[in-house]
């Protein structure tokens, strides 16, 4: 409910940013977020497990090595009653969505100082039979050893984890792309940058192509 007030660390800050725009009346797709507590209990699962244990108790300079044997781990995970009901619930207020994006959403990550972009999985063109796995794919990206080595490196913890998932309509586009309200490379707040290709935009954002490359001139409405 975009109403309610929101805690980032339940959230996230893909959650909290999506929230908030909601807030403001500006147009983004449908959807809900899956809480930080929704997977309370996968996070206490993966902590019993003996990979978890001797993850947390190598040397420090070992632990990023070890991280993958816990994500394997996440494979195995399923849903129990509770997290069914409400992931149903949430699912059924929008009966008329075919296609959904499912986006992790890290309490950790666009932080002042620091960046997790790349770290976490976002998963594109997830249908209902497929929904549980794509779940699981993006809960399991906090898991990732970029993510730990990045971690480590800006001196956050790293024998604690914990993520949001953002689900969202997705149109099933023939072309997308990724749009910047002023040039990044040169910082001129006169232009809007736009890079495009086909498909549904991964190739773009994982930076698989040489999308094509619009530069809007904000002021005469031109595109240079």
């Amino acid at each position: 409910n975009s109403h309610e007030n929101i805690d980032l660390s339940e959230v996230g800050g893909k959650g909290y940013s999506l929230i908030r725009m909601s807030q403001a009346a500006l147009a983004i797709p449908p959807g809900f977020v899956l809480t930080v507590e929704f997977f309370r209990d996968w996070i206490s699962i993966l902590k019993e497990t003996p990979e978890w244990q001797k993850f947390i108790s190598a040397p420090s300079e070992q632990m990023v090595n070890l991280i993958d044997n816990v994500k394997s781990k996440c494979q195995n995970l399923e849903m129990n009653e509770k997290q069914r009901k409400l992931l149903d619930e949430a699912l059924g207020e929008y009966p008329e969505v075919k296609m959904y994006a499912v986006r992790s959403s890290s309490p950790e990550e666009d932080l002042e100082g620091a960046s997790f972009a790349g770290g976490y999985e976002t998963i594109l063109g997830v249908k209902m039979p497929t929904m549980d796995e794509a779940i699981r794919q993006a809960f399991a990206s906090c898991l990732d050893s970029r993510v730990f080595i990045y971690k480590k490196e800006k001196g956050f913890t790293i024998d604690d984890f914990r993520i949001a998932i953002v689900i969202m309509e997705q149109i099933d586009s023939e072309i997308s792309g990724v749009g910047f309200s002023l040039n990044p490379l040169n910082n001129d707040y006169d232009q809007a940058i736009l890079n495009a290709n086909w498909g549904l935009g991964e190739t773009v954002v994982a930076g698989m192509v040489n999308p094509d490359l619009y530069i809007v001139n904000k002021i005469d409405k031109k595109v240079d």
